[in-house]
C-alpha cells in the first residue's frame, strides 16, 4: 500500500517540482532587465567649465589649476588630469575602485563652491558630471531638411517629438543637437553712438532695465486687496525699436542709434545626416531600466507620431544599442541552443538510450530556468557577459546529470530495479559531483576580491557560471534520479558503437596496463610535452579585449587650431564623397563642430568635425568595421590641411590601444618630444594613425597694455577687456518672450570695426572721465602664436600621444615601441619622463590581478577537494592535471591566432575548476575500490575503463558545448570566444593526458608511500 502511494505521489511531487520552477523561472525572465554590458560604475568624473574667450594659458592658470588643487584634498583621489583649451577646461578626476561616487561627486561640488571665489566672477558655476557608461545614449536619431527648414524642424522636434518621448517609460532624457536659435541682434556704430554720447554698457542697462515686470505693491479697494504690477516687457521688436533713449543730444529712437534685426544665432556646431543639413537628438534611459523595451517603445511612439509630423519629415536611426543588443544575445542564445543538442547528441551516442538522452534534455533547461531564477534574485540584468557565462555553462551543466545517470544506467543494465540502481548510483558518485561543482564554483571566488575594469566586467559572467553550476547540481541529485527511476529502461543489446567503445574501453586499459610498467617514462614524456608547449608562449601576442564588430564606425576630423567651422566643413565634403564611394556604409550623421553626445568636453573646438558611421549588417557585408575602417582610413589620407582618425571596433569602456604619456614642464620640449614620438611609433608595423595631443600653435592676436599711457587716461585693464569683448562678443542686454521661448537681445558692434587689425586699433575706449580713446593709444596690437590646448596630469603639463592597432596583437607592439623609444628619443634632463596608458595599462594591471586570483583559485580547490578526502594526499595527485591544461591552452591559442587577454585568464580560472573533475572521479573510483580490498594496481585497472565513458561523456558535452562559442559565431561573441578557446582545448588535451598520467602519479605515490610503510615497520621490528 505505502509503496503504491509512493509511486502515485513521486510523479505527482516531481510535476510540481519542474513546474514551480518552470514558472518562477518565467516570471524573473520577463522582469530582468536587457542591456548590452551589465551595469559598469567607474571610478572617474568630470568637472566641465567654460569661459568664453580666454585662451588655453588663461584658463589654464585661472581655471584649471585652482580646480585640480582643491580637487587633490578629496579622499581616495588616484589621479587628476585637465584639458586647457580656448574657451574652457575639463578636469578628470580618478578616484579608487570600489570609492562611493555618489558621495565622491557631492564632496568635489562642496570643494567647488568653497573655491568659487577665486575664480573670475564672469565663469559659470562648474558643472561635476560622473562617467558612467549608462549614460551612453541608447539611440541617437536625426532628422534631414534644407537650412531654411531646419528651424522648423527643430522647433517640431522641441514642442511634438521630445514630449512624446519624454513621457515614454525608461526614457530619462532627450537632447536636442545643433545651434538654431533665433535673437534680436542690435548692431551698434561706435562713431554713431559717439556722436550721441552713449556706449553699448549704456544701452544694455538701458534695455535691461526697461524689460521688466515689476510687482509695486497693492491697494484696497471695493473691499478688495489687488496687487499692483507695473508692466514694461517688450512685446515685440516694434517695442524694442520704439524705445527711448536719452542722449547728450536729446532723446531719440533706439532704431536711430541701432539696427535692430531678427536673426539666427551664430552657429559654433553644425549637424548633418547623410551630406544633408539636419537636427539630431539623442535620448537616454533611466539606470536599472531594459535598454531593448526601452527603444521598442519608443520606435512605437515614433510610428504613432508619424502622421501628424510633415509629410517630408522622415526620422532615420544613427545609433541604436538594442539592435547590437538583439543580434547579440540571439548569436549567444543560439550558441546555447547548438551546445544543448550537441550534448545531447554525445549522451544518446554513448548511452544509445532514447529516454536517457530525454533526462538529460530536460536537465538543461531546468538548469538553465534556475539559473536566471538565481540572476534575478540577485539584481542581475541579461547581458552579453551573463549568457555568455550560460554559453559556457551548457556543457558544464549536464557533467553532473550525466555522471549520475551514466552510474544509474550501468548498474540497471547490471540488472539491479530502477528505484535501487536510482538510490545506490546517485549515493556511489554523489559526493564526488558534489566536490567537482564545489571545485569549479569556488575558483571564482577570488574574482570578488579582483578591482578594476576587468572584475566589473566579469563577475556577472562568473555569477551566471556559478549559478547555472548550483542549478545543475541540484537538478542531478533531485531530478535526474526521480526521472530515471521512472523513465529509464535497459538495453538489452549492445549497439555497433557501444560494442566499438568496449574495443576502445580494452584499448585503454592495455595502455594503462603499459604505462604502469614504466611509470617514469610515463612521467618524463609529460613533462617534455609539457616544455614544448612551453616554448611556443613567446609566439602568443597579448591584448586587453578583443575587437567588437558593431557595425560602427568612428570619424575624428581636426584642422589646424583656429580653423573656423566654414573651413571644417568644407573638408567635410571631402569626406562626404569618399563616404558615398563605401559600399559598406549605411547611413553617417556629422557633427562639425564642438564635441558629439558620446563624449564629454569643454570649450570651443570649431576646427573639429566627428563622424557617427553606420554600416550594413555584418550578413551584408564581406569586410569587418576594422577593414571599412581601413578602407576609409586610406582614402581620406589624400585630403590636405585636416587630421583625419578613424576607429572601429569600440567597446565604449576600454581605452585607446596605444597611449603615449610625455611628461615635462615646457610645453616647447613637449612639442618637440611628442614630434618624435610620432615619428618613431609611426615605423611599427601595425600602428595607425598616432595623434599627438598638442597641436600646432594656435594663432591669436595679442594686446600689450602700456599701464603708463592707460592710468594718463584713468583707464585700466578691465575697461579695456570689456571693450574689446563687448565688440568682438557683443553683450545680451535682456530678452524678448515670444510663444513659450525667450530671445536674447544682444548688442553687438558692426563687424567693419573688428574686422582687421586696423579696425580693432581704432576701437574706442572710454576713459572714467568719459574721454573716449582708441586702443592703439594705450595698447599694442600685434600676432602671435599660443598653445591651442594644454594637458595636465597630476599638476604636471603633458603630452598624450594615441593610436590605434591594425592586425597585431598589442602587448607585441607595445614592446616595440619601448624599444624604439628608448633608442630613438632621447629625455632632456630627469625633468621630463615618458609612460604607457591606454589598454596597455589596463591590460598589465587586469594581467596582475586576475594572475592572483588564478594561483588563490588553486589553492581553494585544493582545499576543497582536502575536505572533501579528508587527505591532503589525494587532492595533491588531482592538482597534477592543472597544469597539463598549459599544453592544450598554448596549442589552441596559437593555432587560432588569439592572443592572451583577460578573456583568456578567464578561462583558465574556469578551466581550473573543471579539469579537476574528471581526476576526481577516477581517484574516488579508486579509492571505492581500494576499500574492497583491491590492490592499488589492479584497483587502477578496474577504475579506469570503468570511469572512461562519463569521463569522456562530461568531457565531450563540455568541449562541444562551446565549439560554436570558440569559432565565434554571430555578432557579439568576440568577448567569449577567447575563454571558449582556452577551455576547449585545454579540457580536450587535458582529458585524454589525465585519463594516463592521473593513474600513474597514484600509482607512484603510493609506492613511494607503500615503500615507506615497509621501511618503517622493518626497522619497528
Amino acid at each position: 500500500m505505502n509503496i503504491a502511494k509512493l509511486s502515485v505521489f513521486r510523479p505527482i511531487a516531481m510535476g510540481m517540482v519542474i513546474i514551480f520552477i518552470l514558472i518562477i523561472g518565467t516570471v524573473s525572465l520577463r522582469n530582468m532587465p536587457v542591456d548590452l554590458f551589465p551595469d559598469l560604475t567607474f571610478p572617474v568624473a568630470a568637472v566641465t567649465v567654460t569661459y568664453d574667450g580666454a585662451g588655453p594659458e588663461e584658463v589654464e592658470n585661472l581655471l584649471a589649476s585652482p580646480l585640480e588643487n582643491v580637487m587633490g584634498t578629496l579622499p581616495n583621489v588616484e589621479s587628476i588630469s585637465s584639458v586647457s583649451r580656448n574657451g574652457g577646461a575639463l578636469i578628470l578626476v580618478s578616484f579608487e575602485w570600489g570609492t562611493d561616487m555618489d558621495f565622491a561627486t557631492l564632496n568635489m561640488r562642496e570643494q567647488i563652491d568653497a573655491v568659487r571665489d577665486s575664480l573670475p566672477s564672469e565663469v559659470p558655476i562648474p558643472k561635476v558630471l560622473r562617467f558612467n557608461p549608462s549614460d551612453i545614449p541608447i539611440m541617437q536619431l536625426g532628422v534631414a531638411g534644407s537650412e531654411e527648414d531646419l528651424t522648423e524642424v527643430k522647433k517640431i522636434i522641441e514642442d511634438q517629438i521630445k514630449p512624446s518621448l519624454d513621457s515614454v517609460p525608461g526614457v530619462a532624457a532627450v537632447t536636442i543637437e545643433g545651434q538654431l536659435e533665433k535673437e534680436i541682434r542690435l548692431t551698434a556704430d561706435p562713431d554713431k553712438l559717439s556722436q550721441y554720447g552713449v556706449t553699448l554698457t549704456h544701452l544694455q542697462q538701458l534695455i535691461g532695465s526697461e524689460n521688466l515686470n515689476i510687482p509695486s505693491g497693492s491697494i484696497e479697494t471695493e473691499n478688495k486687496n489687488l496687487p499692483l504690477r507695473v508692466t514694461g516687457e517688450f512685446e515685440s521688436v516694434e517695442d524694442l525699436k520704439n524705445l527711448s533713449v536719452p542722449t547728450e543730444s536729446g532723446t531719440v529712437k533706439l532704431s536711430q542709434l541701432v539696427d535692430i534685426n531678427e536673426t539666427m544665432k551664430p552657429a559654433i556646431q553644425e549637424s548633418y545626416l547623410n551630406g544633408e543639413p539636419a537636427i539630431g537628438f539623442s535620448i537616454q534611459k533611466q539606470s536599472g531600466s531594459n535598454t531593448v523595451s526601452v527603444v521598442n517603445d519608443i520606435n512605437e511612439k515614433l510610428e504613432e507620431i508619424q502622421p501628424s509630423l510633415p509629410n517630408d519629415m522622415e526620422i532615420k536611426t544613427v545609433f541604436d544599442q538594442a539592435k547590437f543588443i538583439n543580434q547579440s544575445i540571439s548569436a549567444v542564445v543560439w550558441n546555447i541552443i547548438i551546445g544543448s543538442i550537441l550534448a545531447a547528441a554525445v549522451l544518446y551516442l554513448f548511452l544509445r538510450n532514447i529516454r536517457s538522452t530525454l533526462i538529460i534534455g530536460l536537465s538543461i533547461p531546468i538548469s538553465i530556468v534556475g539559473a536566471f531564477i538565481l540572476m534575478y534574485f540577485s539584481g542581475q540584468t541579461i547581458n552579453l557577459l551573463t549568457l555568455g557565462g550560460l554559453a559556457l555553462g551548457v556543457g558544464m551543466m549536464v557533467d553532473n546529470s550525466i555522471v549520475i545517470l551514466e552510474n544509474i544506467y550501468r548498474l540497471r543494465q547490471e540488472g539491479k530495479s530502477l528505484k535501487n540502481a536510482a538510490v545506490e548510483g546517485t549515493k556511489e558518485v554523489g559526493s564526488a559531483i558534489i566536490a567537482s561543482t564545489l571545485t569549479t564554483v569556488v575558483v571564482f571566488l577570488p574574482i570578488v576580491f579582483v578591482t578594476g575594469l576587468a572584475a566589473q566586467l566579469f563577475k556577472p559572467l562568473a555569477l551566471a557560471v556559478t549559478y547555472s553550476l548550483i542549478a545543475s547540481l541540484f537538478t542531478a541529485l533531485i531530478i535526474v534520479p526521480l526521472l530515471s527511476s521512472l523513465l529509464m529502461n535497459r538495453n538489452e543489446s549492445k549497439s555497433i558503437f557501444q560494442v566499438r567503445f568496449d574495443r576502445v574501453n580494452n584499448w585503454y586499459r592495455r595502455v594503462l596496463d603499459k604505462t604502469l610498467k614504466h611509470p617514469k617514462k610515463t612521467v618524463g614524456f609529460t613533462v617534455l610535452l609539457l616544455a614544448l608547449s612551453a616554448a611556443g608562449t613567446p609566439f602568443i601576442g597579448t591584448e586587453f579585449l578583443p575587437a567588437q564588430d558593431q557595425s560602427f564606425v568612428n570619424i575624428s576630423a581636426n584642422l589646424p587650431a583656429g580653423s573656423s567651422l566654414e573651413a571644417t566643413e568644407d573638408v567635410t565634403e571631402e569626406i562626404n564623397k569618399i563616404l558615398e564611394d563605401v559600399e559598406e556604409v549605411e547611413l553617417s550623421y556629422l557633427t562639425a563642430g564642438g564635441t558629439d553626445n558620446f563624449s564629454v568636453g569643454a570649450g570651443s573646438q570649431t576646427n573639429r568635425a566627428t563622424y557617427s558611421v553606420l554600416l550594413v549588417p555584418i550578413s551584408e557585408r564581406e569586410k569587418s568595421d576594422l577593414e571599412v575602417a581601413e578602407t576609409i582610413r586610406k582614402n581620406v589620407k589624400t585630403i590636405p590641411n585636416a587630421d583625419i582618425s578613424v576607429s572601429a571596433s569600440d567597446s565604449g569602456f576600454s581605452a585607446d590601444p596605444i597611449a603615449i604619456n610625455i611628461i615635462g614642464p615646457d610645453l616647447d620640449v613637449l612639442k618637440e618630444l611628442s614630434d618624435d614620438v610620432l615619428e618613431s611609433i609611426s615605423e611599427v608595423e601595425g600602428v595607425r594613425e598616432p595623434v599627438s595631443s598638442i597641436e600646432s600653435n594656435n594663432p591669436e592676436v595679442q594686446i600689450l597694455i602700456d599701464r603708463e599711457k592707460a592710468s594718463s587716461y584713468g583707464i585700466g585693464s578691465s575697461q579695456i577687456s570689456t571693450a574689446i569683448s563687448n565688440a568682438t562678443r557683443g553683450l545680451v542686454a535682456s530678452n524678448l518672450a515670444r510663444d513659450g521661448n525667450q530671445l536674447d537681445i544682444r548688442l553687438t558692434v558692426d563687424d567693419k570695426f573688428t574686422d582687421s587689425l586696423d579696425s580693432l586699433e581704432n576701437l574706442l575706449v572710454e576713459a572714467q572721465t568719459g574721454q573716449k580713446v582708441p586702443l592703439s593709444a594705450v595698447a599694442e596690437i600685434k600676432r602671435g602664436l599660443g598653445p591651442s590646448e594644454i594637458t595636465r596630469t597630476d599638476r604636471l603639463r603633458q603630452v598624450e600621444i594615441t593610436a590605434s592597432l591594425l592586425n597585431r596583437d598589442l602587448g607585441t607592439v607595445t614592446d616595440e615601441i619601448r624599444a624604439k623609444l628608448v633608442k630613438d628619443v632621447p629625455l632632456p634632463g630627469n625633468a621630463y619622463k615618458i609612460t604607457f596608458g591606454g589598454q596597455d595599462e589596463q591590460m598589465n594591471d587586469a594581467f596582475f590581478k586576475l594572475s592572483g586570483a588564478l594561483a588563490l583559485a588553486i589553492v581553494l580547490v585544493y582545499m576543497v577537494m582536502a575536505g572533501q578526502f579528508e587527505s591532503f594526499l589525494y587532492p595533491f595527485i588531482i592538482m597534477f592535471s592543472v597544469p597539463l591544461t598549459a599544453i592544450g591552452i598554448i596549442f589552441g591559442l596559437l593555432i587560432s591566432f588569439q592572443p592572451l587577454g583577460v578573456g583568456s585568464l578567464i578561462g583558465m580560472l574556469i578551466l581550473t575548476g573543471i579539469v579537476v573533475n574528471n581526476a576526481i572521479v577516477l581517484v574516488d573510483y579508486i579509492n571505492q575500490l581500494r576499500e574492497t580490498g583491491m590492490d592499488t594496481r589492479s584497483a587502477i585497472l578496474e577504475a579506469g575503463p570503468i570511469r572512461l565513458r562519463p569521463i569522456l561523456m562530461t568531457a565531450l558535452t563540455t568541449i562541444l558545448g562551446l565549439v560554436p562559442l570558440s569559432l565565434g559565431f554571430g555578432e557579439g561573441t568576440e568577448i567569449q570566444q577567447p575563454m571558449a578557446i582556452v577551455i576547449v582545448f585545454g579540457l580536450s588535451v587535458a582529458t585524454f593526458i589525465t585519463l594516463v598520467f592521473i593513474p600513474v602519479v597514484y600509482y607512484l605515490i603510493d609506492q613511494r608511500r607503500q615503500k615507506r610503510q615497509d621501511k618503517k615497520k622493518e626497522i619497528e621490528a
